[in-house]
């Protein structure tokens, strides 16, 4: 398998971790009883995010890395939506559109 695909399957990976990640931080702010639960499984999450960002760096380019690492955005975006119910207007699923776009070039080219 070629080390790019490897890496741009590692940061993307890490974009689902963060992504979970922040939406355990919401539910600690949400449900006070719980909230310890769910900053500890947020922590997590987010740790292991930076771990494997880390081993990423490994195959990529700092500049792809982080760059694709921006979908970590259209993933809170779709999480937040799905089980959080938060209402995401218009305007922001145009800017997920242009991540996409943008995240797909610069991994065409890397």
């Amino acid at each position: 398998m070629n080390p790019t695909l490897i890496g741009v399957l590692l940061v993307m990976l890490c974009t689902m971790f963060e992504g979970i990640g922040q939406i355990f931080l919401k539910k600690s702010a949400i449900e006070a009883a719980r909230r310890r639960v769910w900053i500890a499984l947020g922590i997590c999450f987010l740790t292991l995010e930076v771990t494997m960002y880390s081993g990423a760096l490994h195959f990529l380019a700092v500049s792809v890395a982080f760059s694709v690492s921006s979908l970590s955005f259209v993933t809170v975006s779709l999480l937040s939506s799905w089980l959080l119910h938060e209402k995401v207007r218009r305007t922001r699923w145009i800017g997920v559109g242009l991540i996409l776009v943008g995240t797909s070039l610069i991994v065409a080219y890397a």
